[in-house]
């Protein structure tokens, strides 16, 4: 049947007409791409959008829940929610990723990541995530891609309110409420609340060292603001602000000496995030133009029964300054300036190896970039071109690019391509952390390209992509007590997704297929070095993803499937994951206007599986949810 559909697919194209970068009708709008709104049908580079209509249909809790269900993404978990969690895009880690929130970058530069398990959905509009190198545009670190999420972005509806209230298994328990409200003509004010908990299992199995059978649970306060007022036609400004504050508990771990049993539980970790952005923006029929200045402070307390903890903290300054011009529907210019520094002059180490306490060596970071960018369109023809110089005041400085084209056949067959380079410099802890640290390593640098093409029928909507990626000074982690390394790793990948409509059911399927090349120096400790080529750990070489909704009158089925295949846990490839598969089903159905009332099973089939070796994940798993609109 598929390739009937194809065929019916290809045999439909048609006479070009060209494709205006204005907005078109009931268009998916993407912004993360390349700073600007755009239709998503518009961009060359893969992108991805997760809608807010998706995240409540599904039932999706955290944001590694909704991103894993995206094509080229893969997400680890030590242990249930409240857990640190990774996530892999493309099998780029979470280092080579950017988080963004409404386009400000947040994270920490200790980790290098941002804390996935502190953004939650509540109040979510939508989630843009763009594949591939986009340091040409962002910077540092957008190796792998971007992942942008995107608040409530209506100022112009009525007043409005809404209460979630929810229930599940382990003590799951969550309730969240938000609300919208004019102030005069052109005022607004938003507020969201979400408190959450669970009394969890425990994170890990009986193989873990050492042993700490119990429940590891979390709890999770959060607090989003917006104030902003459209000034006149042409100028709107806004005040906006997120806390996150949570605590959860964990298991230690402590490989070299059995006798430090009786100090390692209870383990516990309270996180703070807080990010306050000011924008201030000017739009016109020609012209866009913002400023934006935002304070991002990202703290971890490690409360490791006996021992003293360490606290680490990232305070983040950034300033920016962008503006486009459209010269036509074909042409437009982008520029911007961007100011960035980090700090973690608060954060304090403590060494288990040395008993002592320990600080970065370097404390201060500063970032001045400078960036350019292009669209064109040119009758069949779609072209983009971005520029952008770094100084960085640790690792001195960067020129990156990238280049995309497109080729439309036709008004539903095009042909995509594009290639850029990136870097990411290394974190506090790759540089200073006691057990591990390196202060002798270089920034990684990539190239990376991919074409493909896209199809578009009636019948189906079809995106095939190849991709290459060379990661030069690629750091790892070889274990504790053992410096983190460096090598040069090539990820080859096919991304083939579709969506398509069976009678009343709508389907979207994804198969992501890689391959590795990671040179490791498998010798022993004080051996000569022997170096082989491994896979990347945690990272499956085939993942396969079909998503089905079914609605009728007013009640709504969602179906997710996955299958994950096997990968190794460790770097030299010595310990071996299990494939398989995952299905989760969700339910819906509107009591009225303003009640609904959803039910879900997640692991439907109580799959007994690890991303992380010696990490327990959710069994399967039943949950209950009302939600009210006033």
């Amino acid at each position: 049947m598929n390739r009937s559909i194809l065929a019916v697919t290809v045999a439909s194209l048609l006479s070009y007409a060209p494709y205006s970068l204005a907005q078109q009708a009931d268009e998916t709008m993407v912004v993360t791409a390349n700073r600007f709104e755009q239709p998503k049908s518009s961009v060359i580079a893969s992108a991805d959008v997760i809608t807010k209509q998706q995240i409540e249909q599904l039932q999706l809790k955290t944001l590694t829940e909704a991103l894993k269900w995206l094509p080229g993404v893969q997400v680890t978990n030590n242990g249930g929610q409240g857990q640190s969690s990774d996530v892999y895009i493309r099998g780029n880690s979470s280092s080579h990723i950017i988080v963004l929130l409404n386009g400000v970058r947040i994270g920490s530069s200790t980790l290098g990541s941002a804390n996935f398990t502190a953004i939650p959905l509540t109040g979510v509009e939508k989630i843009e995530l763009v594949r591939g190198a986009r340091a040409a545009i962002y910077g540092a670190d957008a190796i792998g891609g971007v992942i942008n999420i995107v608040t409530d972005v209506d100022n112009s509806g009525e007043n409005s309110a809404q209460a979630n209230v929810g229930f599940g298994s382990d003590g799951y328990k969550q309730a969240n409420a938000g609300g919208y409200t004019r102030i005069g003509d052109s005022g607004w004010f938003k507020v969201g609340v979400n408190a959450e908990g669970a009394d969890g299992f425990d994170a890990t199995d009986e193989t873990y060292t050492p042993s700490q059978p119990d429940k590891d649970g979390f709890e999770r306060y959060d607090l989003s603001l917006e104030i902003g007022s459209k000034l006149n036609d042409n100028w709107q400004g806004r005040l906006s602000g997120f806390y996150h504050d949570s605590r959860s508990e964990y298991d230690a771990y402590i490989d070299y000496d059995s006798s430090f049993n009786e100090y390692v539980s209870p383990n516990k970790q309270k996180s703070k995030l807080l990010n306050v952005a000011g924008q201030l923006e000017y739009s016109s029929a020609s012209w866009f133009s913002s400023i934006t200045v935002a304070q991002n402070r990202d703290e971890s307390v490690q409360l490791n029964g006996e021992f003293p903890g360490s606290t680490i903290v990232t305070d983040r300054f950034v300033a920016s300054w962008l503006a486009s011009y459209e010269i036509d529907d074909f042409f437009k210019l982008l520029g911007g300036l961007e100011y960035l520094k980090d700090s973690v002059s608060d954060s304090i180490l403590y060494s288990v190896w040395d008993s002592e306490f320990q600080s970065y060596d370097d404390e201060d970071r500063k970032n001045l970039a400078g960036y350019i960018s292009s669209i064109a369109q040119f009758g069949q023809l779609d072209l983009e071109a971005s520029l952008r110089h770094d100084d960085n005041d640790a690792y001195g400085e960067y020129t990156t690019w990238q280049l995309g084209a497109a080729y439309n056949v036709s008004q539903s067959f095009r042909l995509i391509s594009s290639a850029g380079t990136a870097f990411k410099t290394p974190t506090y802890n790759d540089l200073y952390w006691p057990e591990y640290g390196n202060p002798e390593l270089k920034p990684e640098e990539s190239f990376g390209y991919e074409a493909g093409f896209e199809a578009y029928s009636d019948y189906v909507d079809v995106r095939v992509v190849g991709y290459r990626s060379e990661i030069d000074n690629l750091i790892s982690y070889q274990g504790r007590g053992v410096d983190l390394e460096s090598s040069n790793a090539v990820i080859k990948g096919v991304e083939i997704s579709a969506s398509f409509d069976t009678g009343p059911f709508s389907h979207f399927v994804s198969v992501d297929l890689l391959d590795f090349d990671n040179p490791v120096n498998v010798a022993g400790s004080g051996q000569p070095a022997q170096i082989e080529s491994k896979k990347l750990n945690r990272r499956a070489e085939e993942v396969y993803k079909w998503l089905v909704s079914y609605a009728c009158n007013d009640f709504q089925a969602d179906l997710a499937y996955m299958y994950q295949g096997e990968r190794f846990d460790d770097t030299k490839n010595l310990t071996k994951l299990d494939s398989y598969s995952l299905v989760d089903i969700s339910l819906s159905y509107d009591v009225t206007e303003q009640l609904k009332m959803q039910a879900k099973v997640s692991n439907l089939f109580d799959e007994d599986y690890e991303t992380v070796a010696t990490y327990n994940t959710q069994e399967r798993a039943y949950y209950l949810n009302a939600h009210y609109k006033f």
